[in-house]
């Protein structure tokens, strides 16, 4: 289950930095307040964020652990 929602977050944070460098450019010269590339980048802070909660968070339950698959260690 974490794994599955470990993939929807970094899914989620690539289209954020997608978002906000298309927005970079779309805005390049453009002087005003709150811009959306300054949105889009807070979005993609606050996933890493849930990233490293969900991590925590399976580490602690069990469902996740520290190993690679060809060592049969896992």
């Amino acid at each position: 289950m974490y794994k599955f929602i470990l993939v929807i977050l970094i899914i989620a944070m690539l289209v954020s930095l997608a978002a906000s460098l298309k927005a970079l450019f779309k805005e390049q010269g453009q002087a005003h307040g709150k811009s959306k590339t300054l949105n889009w980048l807070t979005i993609r802070v606050t996933l890493a964020v849930a990233i490293g909660v969900v991590v925590a968070i399976g580490f602690f339950t069990g469902e996740l652990t520290i190993g690679a698959p060809w060592t049969g260690k896992y």
